[in-house]
């Protein structure tokens, strides 16, 4: 950015000192004591284009000399203006600007090998989770709570997918048994597991988990998924590996097609997971968080099972499961 230097030639300077000394400052148009008669130089010029004088009416040739207090409130004025608006720029250049310097520093903290990085921004974590699934090379691990997933959410993780498949990934997810009553899911799960893809299912409510090459770990660091850490230490990878093979141990396996059998029996858990949830105290949203359902899903379960039990309140629901050996008797 180019600067604007205010300054004058020591022959400029003497220009305007001789013509102010003739008989003091001219603040007319007319010939008078500070004008006088030069020649077109540099000098001349200089003094012209700070406006410390005018071209006189007699001819180009002729200088009037300006007030310099004139000039400084004039230049003085203008200089303010430009700087503000200077001041407004940087202003706005630091907030265009501050994003991608975030990005840039939180790129260059996760590069870092640290065994403990905090990642803050659900673009930046999507995009270093996605840099480091595509860069998986033996098994890559995933636990994905909330039963069905979005459709613009399984478009963009297929083609991924596919492609870890097709190098021979490992490729293991575990969703919650509220997945098989959701269409979209279905059929991604169906699609990846004739690609070689293994899914499965658990009854309970788990949280986000992402494992590379069981070298490289990703959990949310807050409720909101705002914010997430990604874990390199070997010892806390192998840890949260191990929990992911125990629950997949006890999972249910899901093909992404179901049989009128297999709907009753994961029918059958959600129910009696609400039933211990009830009995236990848990509130609504608890139970449907837990659950993998929407606030609307589980309140037609609920219904089901005051319409079942012959009660209106939720509270009588529970008094009589808590009597009937949570639902057992």
């Amino acid at each position: 950015m180019d600067t604007e230097v205010i300054a004058l030639s020591d022959e400029a300077r003497a220009l305007y000192i001789g013509l102010l000394r003739q008989d003091g400052v001219e603040r007319g148009p007319s010939r008078g004591p500070g004008e006088e008669a030069v020649s077109g130089g540099g000098a001349a010029q200089e003094l012209v284009a700070l406006g410390l004088v005018a071209r006189s009416e007699l001819g180009p040739q002729r200088l009037s000399v300006v007030d310099p207090q004139i000039v400084e409130a004039r230049m003085g004025s203008a200089l303010r203006s430009k700087a503000l608006l200077l001041l407004e720029q940087a202003a706005d250049l630091s907030e265009f600007l501050s994003p991608l310097i975030a990005v840039a520093q939180e790129s260059a903290v996760a590069h870092s090998g640290e065994p403990i990085v905090h990642l803050e921004g659900k673009a930046v974590i999507s995009a270093f989770i996605s840099s480091t699934v595509n860069q998986c090379g033996e098994e890559l691990l995933t636990a994905q709570p909330g039963g069905g997933r979005a459709k613009a959410t399984l478009s963009a993780i297929r083609a991924e997918t596919a492609s870890l498949l097709d190098r021979g990934v490992s490729v293991r997810t575990l969703y919650q048994h509220t997945a098989w009553h959701d269409g979209p899911t279905r059929d991604y799960v169906s699609d990846m597991t004739e690609l070689g893809a293994e899914v499965r299912t658990l009854d309970e409510f788990f949280d986000r988990l992402v494992i590379a090459d069981r070298r490289i770990a990703f959990i949310p660091a807050d409720a909101g998924r705002d914010r997430a850490v990604i874990i390199r230490d070997p010892a806390i990878v192998r840890f949260l590996s191990d929990v992911f093979d125990r629950n997949w141990l006890r999972a249910k396996v899901f093909m992404g097609s179901r049989t009128p059998q297999e709907s009753m029996e994961i029918s059958s858990a959600l129910r009696e997971t609400i039933i211990r949830c009830l009995v236990d105290g848990d509130s609504d949203s608890e139970i449907a968080k837990r659950i993998g359902l929407s606030t609307r899903a589980y309140a037609s379960h609920l219904a089901k099972l005051k319409e079942e039990f012959g009660v209106e309140t939720r509270f009588q629901l529970g008094y009589s499961l808590a009597l009937r050996g949570r639902g057992d008797a």
